[in-house]
């Protein structure tokens, strides 16, 4: 990919992340006011009950590490390479925001468990039967299960092989749609992970790359059955999902369907025509995962200053949460993020060698 396309990924990462707090700050507003309390909780309402940002967010953060994080594995000692550039490049962040998150959970007189912090110093607590710090972590773990299976393709040189990834991702998909359609009839309780599904996702972006980048053919009619099928699979699963609670299908099938849809639209249409050409969106990119690390504490700590109430003035403490994750974000990508990151590729790469992550 060139600079330019590099850049255009990062203006996606931005509005993927911006997506994710506007949906957050909507759900703390009408979480913390009661219904009708004024002109911005009746916005907020409309809004989630009409296009879930938070799973627009999620879907494309999805497509752009499918699309750039399998290419990323090359040099010498490839799958070292990959298991420690991804290793600093997560975790050193994450790592502090544990830190944060159980500093307040402390001084609000709930401190978690040693189990607990342990647990999700891995990225997988509910692998070790413990909660999330914060509830938002929860595609962490989706990730870190695609860069072992990226890894296993890799490994038996399979990773650019569509036939391969295509019957991969659909199984994926049908993996979650089997267990909910025999629940639904009666035929048998498998458990029911919404894993598979969220897996596709990533898969869906590799194959776009192999398509708009890497211009092999097939991948076009791969990535047409694969968004068919997870189409079909989500209007399969979302009546069983609000009826059980479970939160795949949070407020309702429609902003559900309407954010995966624009995601997937948006993703295309940014990587077909090279947009956007945004340099603050591209710096905001790059700090993206900090934003999507932090923005909660920022939240909670403005709330406990300026309470949300439903009013106008609920947009002024909105935008001090967005400035003030901006702020802290930039710091801590300077700070931990990018360090690390360096760090990360020193230890594995020759003197003048370098790649991009």
């Amino acid at each position: 990919m060139t600079p330019q396309r590099y850049a255009n990924v990062d203006g996606l990462r931005a509005i993927a992340a911006l997506g994710v707090m506007v949906e957050h700050l909507f759900g703390d507003l009408l979480r913390q006011t009661p219904p009708a309390a004024g002109p911005i909780n009746a916005v907020a309402d409309s809004v989630v009950h009409n296009l879930s940002l938070g799973r627009f967010g999620v879907a494309l953060f999805f497509l752009i590490s499918g699309f750039v994080v399998p290419f990323s594995i090359g040099g010498e000692r490839p799958l070292a390479h990959f298991a420690i550039s991804r290793l600093f490049r997560l975790y050193p962040a994450f790592w502090l925001a544990l830190a944060i998150l159980a500093t307040m959970a402390w001084l609000a007189g709930e401190p978690p468990s040693t189990a607990t912090v342990l647990a999700n110093m891995t990225m997988a607590p509910p692998q070790f039967g413990q909660p999330w710090l914060s509830p938002i972590y929860w595609t962490l773990f989706i990730e870190l299960v695609f860069y072992v299976l990226v890894a296993l393709l890799f490994s038996v040189g399979r990773l650019r092989n569509v036939g391969v990834l295509s019957v991969l991702s659909l199984a994926l998909v049908a993996a979650t749609v089997l267990p909910v359609q025999l629940r639904t009839h009666g035929v048998v309780n498998l458990p029911v992970q919404y894993l598979g599904m969220h897996l596709s996702f990533l898969f869906l972006g590799l194959l776009l790359r192999l398509w708009l980048v890497e211009r092999v053919r097939s991948a076009g009619f791969s990535v047409l059955a694969l968004a068919l099928a997870q189409f079909v699979a989500l209007l399969s699963v979302s009546d069983f999902s609000l009826a059980r609670g479970d939160n795949f299908i949070m407020e309702g099938r429609t902003p559900i369907l309407t954010a995966y849809v624009l995601a997937f639209a948006v993703f295309l249409a940014a990587i077909r025509f090279g947009r956007p050409h945004s340099l603050m969106l591209a710096r905001i990119g790059l700090i993206s995962y900090s934003m999507y690390l932090f923005h909660w504490s920022v939240n909670v700590t403005v709330y406990r200053l300026l309470p949300l109430t439903g009013q106008i003035s609920d947009v002024a403490v909105m935008l001090i949460c967005v400035a003030l994750t901006l702020m802290v974000s930039a710091l801590v990508y300077r700070g931990v993020e990018r360090p690390m990151i360096m760090l990360g590729r020193t230890m594995v790469l020759r003197p003048g060698v370098s790649s991009r992550s």
